[in-house]
């Protein structure tokens, strides 16, 4: 999972998007499997999460080298929010349409719910939500010692 997330952030295209969603049934197994570990929580389920963050944190920042990511002011803060957001997010979804599914029906559920967040989900990362940064940066007025603002807020102005 790792080489395909580094692939798809460091020269990823359209083409590769589409080929992925084509096969994408071949990734059920691993995903059921992470549900089913998120689901059951405790140690093993928090050290899982930890690694995904910590292999998401290196596509990441392999994706800002490419010039394909903006950098963060806060690597690894962003990179847990997406983990936290990505998880519960598939946490959520299986949990209202499809946790009793057994191996066989959950490719078609894990397509459907590939499907239903792809479109939203690039639309949001390529284009943004906010329209400015001014609540960032009020925000960032009022918290006490704020990350230091590095290239990537100079540039995002």
């Amino acid at each position: 999972m790792r080489q395909e997330k580094t692939k798809a952030l460091t020269g990823g295209t359209a083409a590769m998007l589409l080929a992925h969603m084509a096969e994408l049934e071949q990734f059920a197994p691993v995903v059921r499997y992470l549900l089913r570990s998120l689901q059951a929580g405790g140690e093993l389920a928090l050290e899982l999460v930890e690694r995904m963050t910590a292999d998401a944190e290196e596509y990441l920042a392999a994706g800002e080298a490419a010039g394909v990511i903006r950098p963060s002011r806060d690597r690894a803060a962003r990179t847990r929010y997406l983990t936290y957001q990505a998880t519960g997010g598939l946490l959520l979804w299986f949990t209202l349409h499809g946790a009793d599914a057994d191996a066989e029906e959950f490719p078609a559920r894990f397509r459907r719910y590939a499907e239903e967040i792809t479109a939203p989900a690039l639309e949001l990362f390529a284009q943004g939500l906010l329209v400015d940064r001014s609540m960032l940066d009020d925000y960032l007025m009022y918290v006490p010692d704020p990350p230091a603002a590095g290239d990537a807020d100079s540039t995002a102005r």
